[in-house]
């Protein structure tokens, strides 16, 4: 590609931390960290460690939990909230699941964008008797304007994304809990597209969901839940089980039970230990790393890439604005197939599906990824 990358403050932008910390890094231009990010290297110690407190009975026990303590601690510190409001479902699904079947009720209804992600729209069909309404828009972008018209007195949740998984979109928060105030509804919040990449405040939610495998860095089994103490003081889900009700020894116990009011009434069992420690590591280094840092440099890289892609003619589905934008750049393409192995067979890892291509830098990327993969665009644009 001839031309330079406008607006580029510095073409030779580094990574904000060496691309070595990570598993498998080193050499690659990893460019899907909204679909999947590369482990540290520094969490395979966390499998030995795990295998020897597993062997170490009682005590052993103990020592695997305070580790998942210590993960409620860093993330709280991370989102600006309290350890005891988290908690760690297997997953954003199992999560969304437990919130909508506890605000169910006859003649209610849930809004959210038509194109909002599976695990947050359909436990609202199957576990739910409420009507789902449907904020439609043909650039699939949010309207704060169309969500206003379309709750009602009936409204009991907005469920939306803070930043979506399709297009990329950053929404403002206090838009949506100004519309969940005015009709009394739960504002619930997915941000795995946000934790890790983008700073906001958690408390504006009443709940908040997130998987650990993105920005994260952390690995599958381990998701997010968070409870706003304040807004939701006394929230209990329909499920329960050993870990999320006080314990009543065997020799008095009977059919009652007394739930927890804390993090542990989205754990049913015992929480994914060993999951939870991998994010907690995830969790640990990004607070090093300094979230805000974290933010400025992901955004000076999607600055540049939105530019010049949009320069190239790609169909963008992600906004122009740089605040209305995280870590994703993406444009619809018509073969999602060639794009992919076009991409790859250029050494540029991104994401693809729903029609379109995703590329997601994150804080190991520095603008030589970004301009490869500007290259392999441009090259894949000649050849259609």
């Amino acid at each position: 590609m001839s031309q330079r990358i406008h607006g580029d403050p510095d073409p030779r932008l580094p990574p904000l931390v060496s691309p070595a910390d990570f598993a498998g890094l080193p050499g690659l231009c990893h460019l899907a960290a909204a679909g999947e990010t590369p482990m540290l290297a520094s969490q395979a110690a966390l499998f030995s460690e795990f295998m020897n407190d597993k062997a170490k009975g009682m005590g052993g026990r103990e020592r695997i939990y305070a580790k998942v303590t210590r993960t409620a601690d860093s993330l709280a510190a991370l989102l600006g909230c309290q350890p005891e409001e988290l908690g760690f479902p297997q997953n954003v699904a199992q999560a969304v699941n437990m919130v909508a079947r506890s605000i169910d009720v006859s003649g209610g209804n849930v809004v959210m964008p038509q194109w909002e992600y599976p695990s947050d729209m359909y436990p609202w069909r199957t576990g739910t008797t409420m009507e789902i309404r449907l904020v439609r828009s043909s650039d699939h972008l949010m309207d704060p304007q169309r969500f206003g018209d379309a709750v009602d007195s009936s409204t009991r949740a907005i469920m939306a994304s803070l930043v979506s998984y399709y297009t990329g979109e950053l929404i403002d928060l206090k838009d949506y809990r100004v519309i969940a105030d005015s009709c009394g509804a739960v504002l619930i919040v997915d941000v795995s597209q946000a934790l890790g990449v983008a700073g906001f405040d958690v408390s504006l939610a009443d709940f908040a969901v997130a998987c650990g495998y993105k920005w994260a860095l952390g690995t599958h089994g381990a998701g997010i839940a968070y409870c706003n103490s304040a807004r939701q003081p006394g929230w209990q889900p329909r499920e329960s089980g050993w870990t999320s009700a006080v314990w009543v020894d065997a020799d008095i116990r009977d059919t009652s039970v007394t739930p927890v009011l804390d993090g542990r009434r989205f754990e049913l069992g015992n929480p994914a230990a060993l999951c939870v420690q991998m994010l907690g590591a995830g969790i640990d280094y990004l607070r090093a790393s300094g979230l805000a840092r974290i933010e400025a440099h992901v955004r000076a890289l999607t600055d540049v890439l939105w530019t010049e892609l949009d320069g190239l003619g790609m169909r963008m589905l992600t906004p122009g604005d740089s605040a209305r934008r995280a870590g994703i750049v993406a444009f619809e393409v018509d073969d999602e197939g060639v794009w992919r192995r076009g991409l790859e067979a250029r050494g540029v890892l991104a994401w693809t599906g729903d029609k379109r291509v995703r590329i997601s830098p994150h804080l190991y990327n520095g603008m030589a990824d970004i301009r490869q993969a500007i290259e392999a665009v441009d090259a894949l644009r000649r050849a259609s």
